[in-house]
């Protein structure tokens, strides 16, 4: 018998205010799209692609920008995903786009892969779905900080930390250009700032992420010709 994720989430995010998540994770996607323009040595970009993205928390974010947004789910289309996402449902790798994306975005996902063999074909589908130079962004819980709560969670099945993400894109063919070790918080029921200001207060502020941040945030583009 499978979990039934729906049932899942909502116990896992009750009480927390769907305002407040969407009013952070407008902060996150801003720092997210800036930091891949500064990736992309100033070049803007047009699509975004969100191989999981659920109820669309960082698609949603992204809208009304002018950008392409494509997002992918087991799951069925969340009526919370914003009316700008093309989106399809199914597995990920077996997804096909009109064209490569100039950011891949991947947000606690990795960990809930059920092997090695499976996110290795993974990266693969985000290999081609790249667009020659965009950027893969992932973003995860690193078991080198949150050992003690990492399997507090029923659907996390792969123990990662960005030592073992970066073998693993290594193996892919990708290049890595960015590794940070500490980023977010792990959940949104640890310590980071709701406050949309105090949320970019602590986006800019590297000390912060080394004093609270639990998850790893790692950039990786396809390797040069």
């Amino acid at each position: 018998m499978e979990l039934d994720l729906e049932r899942i989430y909502q116990y896992r995010f009750d009480g927390i205010s769907p305002s407040t998540k969407a009013a952070v994770w407008r902060r996150i996607a801003s720092w997210v799209l800036r930091d891949a323009v500064r990736c992309r040595q100033g070049e803007h970009v047009r699509s975004v692609l969100d191989p999981a993205c659920g109820d669309g928390e960082f698609l949603n974010a992204c809208s009304s920008r002018g950008l392409l947004l494509t997002g992918c789910d087991l799951r069925a289309r969340s009526p919370q995903l914003s009316a700008e996402v093309h989106f399809q449902q199914g597995a990920f790798q077996n997804a096909v786009f009109e064209q490569g994306h100039d950011l891949i975005w991947i947000s606690n996902l990795l960990e809930h892969l059920p092997s090695p063999e499976a996110l290795q074909d993974f990266l693969a589908g985000c290999k081609s779905a790249l667009s020659s130079h965009g950027v893969i962004t992932i973003m995860g819980p690193n078991i080198k900080y949150c050992a003690a709560d990492y399997w507090d969670f029923a659907d996390h099945l792969l123990p990662l930390s960005h030592l073992t993400v970066l073998e693993h894109l290594a193996s892919a063919g990708l290049d890595v250009v960015a590794v940070h070790d500490r980023f977010l918080p792990y959940s949104f029921r640890s310590r980071l700032p709701t406050h949309p200001r105090l949320v970019q207060l602590y986006l800019s502020n590297h000390w912060a992420w080394q004093l609270l941040g639990k998850q790893f945030l790692i950039r990786a583009v396809l390797p040069k010709p």
